[in-house]
C-alpha cells in the first residue's frame, strides 16, 4: 500500500485560492480515491495510489516526474487534453481508460480539477463493473467540496478554536473570514448543540479517526440559525499526535425544514388518526372525550387539555375531562356558566378563540400562572352540530401552535362535537330503551302475576267446589248413614228377640203336634197347605240371613262415617290401612267383574305403620283419586290390542329409617308417555273423555300432599309398564 506524501507548500497567500492551504494535505486524506496533486505542467507534486495500482508501474513513479511519460502510450494524449482544458475552463473534467489484464478488462475514471489555475488534482477511481460500489457521500467529500459551493472547509485547533475556514462561509453564514478566524466554535453554535459538539471533537481526538457526520445549529449574522452538518478528521504528526482538526460542513437547512414539515403532517395525521378510531368506536361519552383530549396532548404537544359539556336547563358548561399536566375536574373551572371567562365566551359566541401570547391575552385571567408555568398559546373552538351547542374544546401549550395544528385541531373539534352528539344520542336512547324494557318488564311481571293470580284463583275456586262437593257429599254420606243407621240398629236389635220368638212359637207348635193329634181336618188341610214343617226349617236361616245383611248394612254405614270424617275437626292421628281400608270398600263394586272387563285384584302389602297425625277426610280424598284413576286405567286399557290380562292393584306402605310414611299404590295397566306424565299435577289436566274427568283430581290431590301435609306425590310410568304413584308423608304431620 502507498501512503500519501506531504505536499511542500510554497505560497500561504489566501487570496491565492486553493494554491498553498496547508489543510490541503489533510482533506486529501479524507477522499477514499486514489490521487495525484500536480503543478500545472503535470510534475507529480504528491500521489496516493491503493485501489489503481494495475494502472501503472509502480517502481516508475515519484514525486518530480511528469505523470503524463507514465500513462499507457494510448491514454497520454486524452489526459494533455483533458489538463489543459482543466486548466483553462477550471470545471471538472472525466475521462474514461480500458486495460485488458489477464483477469479481463478493467475500466478506469479520472476527475481532473483545477485548484486556482495553478494546480491539477487527478482523482483516479476504478469502475470495472464488478467492483463498482454505490456513490456514498462519505467517500466524495472532496469532490463534492469543489462541486457544491454549498460545503464549507474549516479548521479548528485542539482548543476549538477556529484557525481556517473556506472563503465562503461569508456568502453562506454572512460573517466576515476575520471575525471567525482566531474565534472559539461556541457562539457560533445553537447553545443548545455545544455540548453535543465538544463531545463530538474529544470523542475524534480520543479515538483519532474520523466519525460519523454530526447535525447541529449554526448561526447566521442575521441571527437566525442554519442547520449543517459536520464530519471531522484529526491531523496528525509524525508521531501520531493529533494537531489539530479539519472538516467539511455543509448547509442542510432545507433538508431540516422538509423533515419537520413531513413530521408534523405525520404528526397531525396520526393525531386525526386516533381521534377518528376513538370517534368511530363503542366507548362511553365519558371514555370518548377522555381519548381525545389524551390525543390532544400527546400529538398536539398540549400542556393540557379539556371538554366541557353544555348543561341546557342550567345553561351551565360542566367539566367531563382533562388530560395532561391537570387531570382534576373538580376545581374552579368546573361549572362554568355561558358567557363567563374564556370558556362561556366562546359557547356564548360560537366562535373559536385562538392566541399564541397567552401571557398577554385580554381574556386569559390568570396571567400570574401562565407566566410561571411558561403557557404560550391557547386554541377553544366551540361544540357545533347543526347550530346546536354541545360543548366546548380547549387547550394551553407551551409552544405556539402553527396553522397546520390549528386547523386539524379545528376539524377534530368538529368531529369531536359531532361524536358527542352521537354518544349523546345514543344515551339518551339506551335510557329511554332501558325505560321502556323495565316498563315492559314490570308490565310482563305484573300479567304473569295476574296470570298466576288467575291460576290460583280457579285452583282455589275448583278446589272449593271439589271441597264444597266433598263436604256436601260428606254431609249426604253422613246424613244417609245416619238415617240408614238408625233403623238397621232397630232391626239389627230385634233380630235377636224375633229369633227367639220364632224360636218359641215354633215349639208351641211341635208341642200342639204331639199332644192334639190327630188335628182336625180344616187344620190338617192348613199345615198341609203353608207347609208348616218347610217353614219351621227356613225360618231360622231367613233370620240369620237378615243378621247378616243388617251387620253388612252397619259396616258399610261405619266406613261412609269413616270416609268423610266429618265428625273430625283438624289434624288428628288416623290409621293409613283404615283409610286404605275403606275407600276400597266403597270402591268394591268397581273391582267386581263386568261384561267387558275381569276382575280387579287388589294386593295389599302393608308394613307395620304407626298413626299418623294427619288431615284423615284429605288423605282419604287422595286415596279415592288414585285408586279411581288405576280403576280407570286397568277398565279402559289396551296393550298391544288386547285389553290387560290379570289387572292388578298393588297397595305398598313402609315406615323408613328416618321416620317417613311411603305410600305407593301401583298399577299393571297401559302406562303413560314422558309428556303425558311431566303434566300430571297440572290443573285441568286430563287425558280422559270431555265430561268423564275434570283435570282436578291428582292437582288437589298434590297440593293435599305436599301444601297441607308438607309431604311428596311423583308418578314413576312409562309406555306398556303402568304407573306408580309414590306418596311420602313425614310421620308427625303439621298442624296447618
Amino acid at each position: 500500500m502507498i501512503t500519501p506524501h506531504t505536499l511542500q507548500v510554497k505560497n500561504s497567500n489566501k487570496d491565492q485560492g486553493w494554491q498553498g492551504i496547508p489543510e490541503l494535505s489533510a482533506i486529501l486524506q479524507l477522499i477514499s480515491d486514489d490521487y495525484f496533486q500536480l503543478d500545472k505542467q503535470g510534475i507529480i507534486l504528491d500521489y496516493k495510489l491503493e485501489k489503481t495500482e494495475n494502472l501503472f508501474n509502480l517502481s516508475e513513479i515519484g514525486v518530480g516526474k511528469y505523470l503524463g511519460e507514465l500513462l499507457p502510450q494510448q491514454f497520454r494524449e486524452e489526459f494533455q487534453q483533458a489538463i489543459a482544458q482543466a486548466l483553462q475552463t477550471e470545471p471538472v473534467v472525466n475521462c474514461e481508460y480500458t486495460k485488458s489484464t489477464p483477469a479481463g478488462e478493467q475500466k478506469y475514471v479520472a476527475q481532473i480539477l483545477s485548484i486556482a489555475q495553478q494546480e491539477i488534482i487527478v482523482l483516479i477511481r476504478d469502475i470495472t463493473p464488478v467492483r463498482e460500489t454505490p456513490l456514498l457521500e462519505s467517500e466524495y467529500k472532496f469532490q463534492r467540496i469543489v462541486e457544491n459551493a454549498n460545503n464549507i472547509i474549516f479548521a479548528l485547533t485542539l482548543e476549538g478554536v477556529f484557525s481556517y475556514v473556506s472563503p465562503n462561509w461569508t456568502e453562506i453564514l454572512g460573517h466576515d473570514i476575520s471575525e471567525v478566524e482566531g474565534k472559539s466554535f461556541v457562539p457560533f453554535v445553537h447553545p443548545d448543540d455545544v455540548p453535543l459538539c465538544a463531545n463530538y471533537l474529544a470523542i475524534v481526538l480520543k479515538t483519532g479517526q474520523k466519525q460519523a457526520p454530526l447535525e447541529y445549529r449554526t448561526k447566521h449574522k442575521d441571527g437566525s440559525w442554519r442547520w449543517h452538518t459536520s464530519s471531522s478528521s484529526p491531523v496528525k504528526d509524525e508521531s501520531g499526535n493529533v494537531l489539530y482538526f479539519v472538516g467539511i460542513a455543509y448547509d442542510i437547512t432545507d433538508r431540516k425544514r422538509t423533515e419537520a414539515e413531513l413530521a408534523q403532517r405525520v404528526k397531525l395525521a396520526d393525531f386525526r388518526s386516533e381521534v377518528d378510531s376513538i370517534l368511530s368506536q363503542s366507548h362511553t361519552l365519558q371514555i370518548l372525550m377522555q381519548g381525545c383530549t389524551q390525543a390532544i396532548v400527546k400529538h398536539l404537544d398540549a400542556a393540557f387539555a379539556r371538554i366541557w359539556t353544555l348543561n341546557k336547563q342550567d345553561n351551565v358548561l360542566e367539566l367531563q375531562v382533562s388530560s395532561g399536566m391537570y387531570t382534576h375536574i373538580d376545581g374552579p373551572h368546573r361549572r362554568v356558566r355561558v358567557g363567563q371567562f374564556k370558556i362561556g365566551l366562546i359557547a356564548e359566541e360560537g366562535k373559536a378563540h385562538i392566541t399564541n401570547s397567552v401571557q398577554t391575552d385580554a381574556r386569559v385571567g390568570n396571567k400570574e400562572w401562565a407566566k410561571q408555568e411558561g403557557m404560550i398559546a391557547f386554541a377553544g373552538y366551540p361544540l357545533i352540530v347543526e347550530g346546536e351547542t354541545f360543548g366546548v374544546l380547549a387547550m394551553f401549550s407551551r409552544q405556539a401552535l402553527n396553522e397546520s395544528s390549528l386547523e386539524a385541531l379545528s376539524i377534530s373539534a368538529n368531529a369531536i362535537a359531532i361524536g358527542i352528539k352521537r354518544k349523546q344520542t345514543e344515551e339518551e336512547l339506551r335510557k329511554s330503551e332501558a325505560k321502556y324494557r323495565i316498563a315492559a318488564q314490570i308490565a310482563q311481571e305484573k300479567a304473569q302475576q295476574l296470570e298466576t293470580a288467575l291460576l290460583e284463583l280457579q285452583q282455589t275456586q275448583t278446589q272449593l267446589i271439589q271441597t264444597e262437593k266433598m263436604s256436601s257429599l260428606g254431609q249426604l254420606v253422613a246424613g244417609i248413614a245416619h238415617e240408614i243407621n238408625n233403623p238397621v240398629n232397630f232391626i239389627y236389635g230385634n233380630l235377636k228377640h224375633t229369633r227367639e220368638y220364632v224360636s218359641e212359637l215354633l215349639h208351641l207348635i211341635e208341642l200342639y203336634q204331639q199332644h192334639y193329634c190327630p188335628p182336625v181336618p180344616e187344620i190338617h188341610q192348613q199345615i198341609h197347605d203353608i207347609d208348616l214343617d218347610f217353614i219351621a226349617q227356613d225360618l231360622p236361616k231367613i233370620l240369620d240371613s237378615m243378621d247378616i245383611g243388617a251387620e253388612r248394612i252397619r259396616q258399610i254405614v261405619l266406613s261412609l262415617r269413616n270416609f268423610s270424617r266429618l265428625d273430625e275437626d283438624g289434624v288428628k292421628s288416623a290409621d293409613i290401612h283404615q283409610g286404605i281400608d275403606n275407600t276400597l270398600l266403597l270402591l268394591q263394586h268397581r273391582l267386581k267383574p263386568k261384561q267387558s272387563s275381569q276382575v280387579i285384584q287388589v294386593i295389599k302389602k302393608y308394613g307395620n305403620l304407626p298413626d299418623v297425625v294427619c288431615h284423615a277426610g284429605q288423605l282419604n280424598q287422595v286415596f279415592m283419586n288414585l285408586l279411581t284413576n288405576a280403576i280407570d286405567a286397568l277398565e279402559e286399557s289396551v296393550v298391544d290390542g288386547t285389553k290387560t290380562e290379570n289387572p292388578q292393584i298393588i297397595i305398598r306402605t313402609e315406615l323408613t329409617t328416618n321416620n317417613q310414611i311411603i305410600i305407593c299404590i301401583a298399577d299393571n295397566g297401559p302406562g303413560m308417555t314422558e309428556k303425558v306424565r311431566s303434566r300430571l299435577f297440572d290443573p285441568f289436566f286430563t287425558t280422559k273423555p270431555v265430561g268423564k274427568g275434570t283435570g282436578m283430581g291428582l292437582s288437589i290431590s298434590y297440593q293435599i300432599i305436599v301444601t297441607n301435609h308438607q309431604g311428596q306425590l311423583k308418578c314413576i310410568s312409562a309406555p306398556g309398564e303402568g304407573a306408580e304413584f309414590i306418596i311420602t308423608l313425614p310421620l308427625m304431620g303439621n298442624d296447618s
